[in-house]
């Protein structure tokens, strides 16, 4: 038993001192006391761990000094034994009503007395230990406040900006934090990038998972990369970075409205389709790889979807949080049910409506899992284009000249236009500069390799079927490419004091009738052929050699 601090009430200085002497003789401290006031002082001045309070005593009482000490201290418990000579019931349950704790009779029983310093001893040592936890929790709490409001400050910054992406979005969290998130960002080139990720579990620990995805995606989407491209190095990053048995879900997409297409990479998201203005499915995403994270990126197959849309509609994504949530029934709620009701104009919102069918589907019960759902419309815009800043002075070497050779392997794998990009994002250009490089560089570049190398026919674009025999031998031909080339150079130049990018991109390929191409404008309703009258508009000059197996252009750095 340890030694404790014992404070000694009574006004008749025999009984202080005897008791004293046994307290002392027990190995223990002693403060004494004349009255209930002077007990108070004692208490303010040294907390005592035990009070052996007698009960009838001058100016203050015994029974209304320990009403005031249970009022002054009732955050801390301390043990309050009467001393009395009146052993009657009712003055007993009088003093346990003031707050004592237990009765000792006069002339005090040392072997008793001993007993019951123990017990309350063992308890003050309880509730010291019950104390410190409780300090020691609230500690933790408030330390742990301030990482969740941290963690939700960066989490809240890092997922964007929607005001110039015309998403709707719904996340319900299984507990405070999602392991859900929808990112949404315009390309340099003006096309809407989509993510909606899901992370293993629930929480911090699965919204932190979410964190390197997030982080390649914005960063790969200002650049101009491709969903493809993006997927293949979040794939590359999850993996490096996270524990085994964790992984992310996802479905990447990427809405082209100059195009109409949507293109879409799924990685075990369940559900992703393209829904028409009357509710009706037109096309449906389905997950045909694994989640990002799993695989090598050696296996990593980064091959897409693509739909090209003849009237608008929307493009709806939701997680397994929500085509698993079950109902008190132990009903699911198929996501071919919400997208019937998108059955309304393009202009309106529904999202509020397609949450409330959700929360009625639950009816109170608690969701298992993260529930996201992402409405994404597909339109001839999405609003205003981005803003541009002030176009900077070219600060790079005055004269350069950059080149680059693409073979078979480089062209099976895509590698291509990411090298491309990279390359742009590296020599100087002002933002609206780059997004139109952009332009020029994709149209020329997938040209070269689509007509070029591979020997498609764009004509057999005009149509929604012969789009989609076009996109089919497109990725048969690419998988089995084992000849052919693209070279790419591009040099900064100076003429008649006008600095200039010039660009030259040759093929393997035969050509084509490029002298019909550059005396017919396009038709603004043909699916094919407009990328090179986009081209002809933005360069400051253009030109076709060997029969149109290489194309150079000019571009003023303005």
């Amino acid at each position: 038993m340890r030694n404790l601090n014992v404070l000694v009430v009574d006004d008749s200085t025999v009984n202080r001192l005897i008791v004293s002497r046994l307290i002392s003789a027990l190995g223990h401290t002693v403060m004494t006391a004349e009255d209930g006031q002077q007990a108070l002082a004692c208490c303010e001045q040294t907390r005592p761990d035990l009070i052996l309070m007698d009960v009838i005593m001058p100016r203050m009482d015994g029974l209304e000094a320990t009403r005031r000490i249970r009022a002054r201290f009732e955050n801390q418990w301390i043990p309050i034994i009467f001393l009395t000579g009146k052993i009657e019931q009712e003055d007993m349950l009088a003093g346990l009503e003031a707050g004592g704790d237990d009765y000792l009779t006069k002339p005090v029983d040392i072997k008793l007395l001993t007993a019951k310093i123990r017990v309350m001893s063992r308890i003050a040592d309880m509730q010291h230990r019950i104390s410190l936890d409780a300090q020691r929790l609230e500690a933790y709490y408030h330390a742990n406040e301030m990482e969740q409001q941290l963690a939700e400050h960066v989490l809240h910054n890092l997922y964007g900006d929607r005001s110039q992406t015309g998403i709707e979005q719904w996340i319900l969290p299984a507990v405070q934090f999602s392991g859900d998130i929808i990112t949404a960002a315009r390309s340099p080139t003006d096309t809407l990038h989509i993510m909606l990720a899901d992370s293993t579990g629930h929480g911090l620990s699965a919204a932190i998972s979410c964190l390197p995805a997030a982080t390649v995606f914005y960063a790969m989407t200002q650049k101009g990369f491709g969903i493809n491209a993006i997927a293949r190095e979040i794939n590359k990053k999850l993996k490096q970075h996270l524990p085994v048995g964790r992984f992310v879900a996802a479905t990447l997409a990427a809405i082209n409205p100059q195009e109409k297409t949507v293109t879409v990479w799924n990685g075990g998201i369940p559900f992703a389709a393209f829904v028409g203005e009357d509710g009706r499915i037109e096309k449906q995403f389905h997950s045909s790889n694994p989640p990002l994270g799993i695989l090598r990126n050696a296996d990593f197959d980064a091959s897409v979807e693509v739909y090209r849309w003849t009237d608008p509609g929307r493009l709806m994504i939701c997680s397994d949080g929500l085509t698993e949530a079950r109902s008190v029934q132990n009903e699911i709620l198929p996501p071919e049910q919400l997208a019937a009701q998108l059955n309304q104009r393009h202009d309106q919102a529904v999202l509020a409506q397609l949450r409330e069918r959700v929360m009625a589907h639950l009816a109170g019960t608690e969701n298992a899992d993260d529930i996201s759902l992402v409405l994404v419309p597909c339109a001839g815009s999405f609003g205003n284009p981005q803003p541009h800043a002030a176009n900077p002075s070219f600060t790079q070497l005055s004269n350069w000249q950059l080149q680059l050779d693409f073979g078979p392997k480089e062209l099976r794998e895509e590698l291509g236009m990411a090298t491309l990009l990279g390359w742009l994002n590296q020599i100087g250009l002002s933002e609206n500069q780059l997004s139109e490089m952009l332009l020029i560089v994709t149209e020329l570049y997938n040209n070269a390799l689509d007509h070029g190398v591979l020997g498609l026919d764009s004509s057999q674009k005009h149509s929604s079927s012969g789009f989609a025999s076009y996109l089919l031998q497109r990725a048969g031909r690419l998988f089995n490419l084992q000849q052919g080339w693209i070279h790419v150079a591009m040099s900064h130049v100076t003429e008649d004091e006008r600095p200039l990018l010039r660009l030259t991109i040759r093929d393997s390929g035969s050509g084509f009738d490029h002298v019909y191409y550059q005396q017919h404008e396009p038709d603004e309703l043909a699916m094919h052929g407009r990328g090179i009258a986009l081209v002809r508009r933005l360069c400051h000059s253009m030109r076709y050699l060997d029969h149109g197996s290489c194309v150079e252009v000019e571009y003023i750095l303005r």
